[in-house]
């Protein structure tokens, strides 16, 4: 009788080992996550720049300044970039513009660098607020996780029918990682 319970152990035994060799390999397998791509996404920053006039006297925009610029990201391909203009020679301007993105990719998925052209509105203070049409296009440029670099160049077009052009350029903090 003891071998026929010796014999019952030993196959009980032997048995949960196939078992549990036989779960144990597909469970390791499915515990490895696949790789992910985090990339540099986010949703927008906000920082500091530079304005250069390149023509026109009646903004801030076309005699320069130091900037505030951001971003506010909808989609992969749809954005409001926004840039105030203080402390320059013309009025204190800022351009609100609705632009379409075009993403560049390394192969790993990660976006390297990320054109845009748009259009909207240049508002200015000057003795009343004043609200001109304006185009803008530029290339944000992802430094790291934390800061995209930008740089821009915009026109408005005010009252006196004469372009105000200038080159914007800075470095903003993501949000929204």
């Amino acid at each position: 009788m003891s071998q026929f319970f010796t014999r019952c152990l030993q196959l009980t035994l032997g048995g949960l080992t196939s078992l549990v060799a036989v779960n144990i390999s597909p469970v390791a397998a499915e515990s490895a996550p696949p790789p992910e791509n985090i990339g540099y996404q986010n949703n927008g920053y906000i920082g500091i720049g530079s304005a250069i006039g390149l023509g026109g006297n009646t903004t801030a925009l076309g005699t320069g300044g130091v900037a505030i610029l951001t971003k506010v990201r909808f989609s992969d391909n749809f954005s409001l970039h926004d840039a105030t203009i203080l402390f320059g020679g013309g009025a204190a301007t800022s351009m609100i513009i609705v632009s379409a993105d075009f993403p560049i990719r390394n192969d790993a998925g990660q976006t390297i660098l990320s054109p845009f052209i748009g259009g909207g509105a240049m508002l200015r203070y000057d003795r009343g607020l004043s609200i001109s049409p304006a185009i803008s296009g530029g290339i944000d440029i992802p430094v790291s996780p934390n800061f995209t670099g930008t740089v821009r160049l915009n026109a408005g077009f005010p009252d006196n029918r004469n372009a105000d052009v200038g080159i914007l350029a800075g470095v903003g903090y993501n949000f929204g990682n």
